[in-house]
């Protein structure tokens, strides 16, 4: 039986200053656990888009001399749970509340060309045998762009979700996962 999906969007501009900016996807009509009948959400995939603030690949700052050809990184990640500002771009394995995590780089070369090299799904729900199940009201996006870019960098995140009934399966699944 397939599942009737839904897509929620949200937006995170990076500033190219290597902080660290964070925005919310509410969840609150979505997931429900104090009512007679309680549903969580079920996040089946995430797309992540790097762009620039009109949709295209953004630039790196021009180099200097050919000898100093530059390359800049950014990076997201999502959580269920609000971070601190200490290691805001959590690590796999340090925090089983983050399900997604990307990253992009480009690079200028000596013939100014440039554009994105490498991008990278660290984790996604898509590589899980059955998506990512929440039971938060809200999701917690972050992400950094380094210095080496010539502008802020837009991350655009949609994500394929579901809702469920809340069931004791997967009240133990949510124990388990989220803490």
């Amino acid at each position: 039986m397939s599942k009737s999906t839904f897509f929620l969007r949200a937006t995170l501009e990076a500033p190219n200053d290597e902080t660290f900016p964070s925005a919310e996807i509410d969840l609150g009509a979505y997931v429900n656990l104090g009512t007679t009948r309680p549903q969580v959400l079920r996040v089946h995939s995430v797309q992540v888009q790097f762009s620039d603030s009109q949709g295209l690949v953004p630039t790196i700052k021009a180099a200097d001399q050919v000898a100093d050809a530059k390359s800049a990184f950014c990076n997201t990640a999502i959580t269920t749970k609000e971070r601190s500002a200490v290691n805001v771009i959590p690590m796999i394995g340090d925090d089983e509340t983050m399900f997604t995590a990307a990253l992009v780089g480009s690079n200028l070369n000596d013939d100014a060309d440039q554009g994105i090299y490498s991008d990278a799904m660290d984790i996604a729900p898509q590589h899980l045998v059955n998506g990512y199940l929440v039971g938060v009201d809200t999701l917690h996006v972050y992400g950094t762009a380094d210095d080496a870019w010539a502008e802020p960098v837009v991350i655009s995140y949609c994500l394929e979700c579901s809702v469920e009934p809340a069931t004791r399966e997967n009240a133990i699944n949510l124990a388990l996962s989220q803490s």
